[in-house]
């Protein structure tokens, strides 16, 4: 018989789509664990929001209600007396959700001067942009950003003075996972990987959501990010892609052809922030004692 899960167990559960006990049922895979975290309040939610002048995606903001981030690890036997963590899904506490840091230097072919002041965010290129001869004046925006596209055909960001970078992860230096406004008056951010070697943009998500279902469906293979990247894995994550989930390097996969679009009545996980605000237990007994009453009646 199934051992009924508690509403704590249940979310987590839920919110990992099943994937800790996928994980352990698979071979070799051992120490699976996950960092539960308190949710945050609303309040602590608007300062955030105010603290940077924008406003949280909704299915952003119901996570991190009803969970300040979340840390799931997993090792793997590689041998009978060799077992290495290499599974990892990290999203941050909310705090540490910052603004990429203002001082990348980023070039431009335009001019072939170079300038001194170092750029902000918003002089970010985009993944079409060749870089190679100068760094642009403080707060100039880049001039072909948005005209591009990466390697999966997607359009890059179009980045302007107004917009707005938050740095969700950081791949191994070689790659970061932002959250991109391209206005601040927008709160439909989406998730690009920035190559830290090119600068260049590669698209990963429309919506938090998607983000957080990817990094489940790759299992939390390390640096599964770079899949979407240029220059690719390592060849030891390439190793365990083929170990593990060989159907996530198929050539034929379209990754970036999906289409999500569920109907309305059948949407994917929705995360609820009210699932750990039960009634105290004084109003629970008052009211079974009520619908006591009732039903002798």
């Amino acid at each position: 018989m199934n051992k009924k899960l508690s509403p704590e167990d249940a979310f987590y559960e839920n919110l990992t789509l099943g994937l800790i006990k996928t994980l352990s049922t698979v071979p070799r895979v051992c120490n699976v664990n996950l960092e539960r975290r308190q949710p945050l309040n609303a309040c602590q939610v608007v300062n955030w929001e105010q603290r940077h002048c924008v406003y949280l995606p909704e299915d952003m903001k119901k996570f991190y209600l009803s969970t300040d981030g979340f840390v799931l690890n997993w090792s793997y036997q590689y041998a009978p007396n060799d077992i290495r963590r290499v599974g990892h899904i990290y999203f941050p506490h909310l705090l540490q959700v910052t603004l990429l840091r203002e001082n990348i230097e980023t070039t431009h072919s335009s001019s072939g001067v170079a300038h001194t002041p170092t750029a902000t965010t918003s002089d970010l290129p985009a993944a079409g942009s060749s870089s190679t001869a100068s760094l642009l004046p403080l707060g100039m925006p880049s001039a072909s950003s948005g005209t591009g596209k990466d390697k999966w055909g997607n359009a890059t960001p179009t980045i302007t003075a107004k917009s707005k970078i938050f740095e969700i992860n950081n791949i191994n230096e070689m790659a970061k996972v932002c959250m991109l406004y391209e206005s601040t008056s927008s709160n439909n951010p989406k998730f690009y990987l920035l190559e830290l070697n090119t600068l260049s943009w590669q698209f990963l998500a429309e919506t938090f959501s998607e983000y957080l279902r990817m990094s489940i469906a790759h299992l939390g293979l390390p640096y599964w990010e770079l899949c979407f990247s240029s220059f690719g894995l390592p060849s030891w994550t390439e190793q365990l892609f083929l170990l593990l989930a060989p159907h996530l390097l198929e050539e034929h996969e379209l990754r970036r052809g999906r289409v999500l679009n569920p109907a309305c009545e059948h949407p994917y996980n929705i995360i609820d922030p009210n699932i750990f605000r039960g009634k105290p237990k004084s109003v629970a007994k008052a009211a079974a004692a009520s619908s006591t009453k009732q039903s002798n009646k």
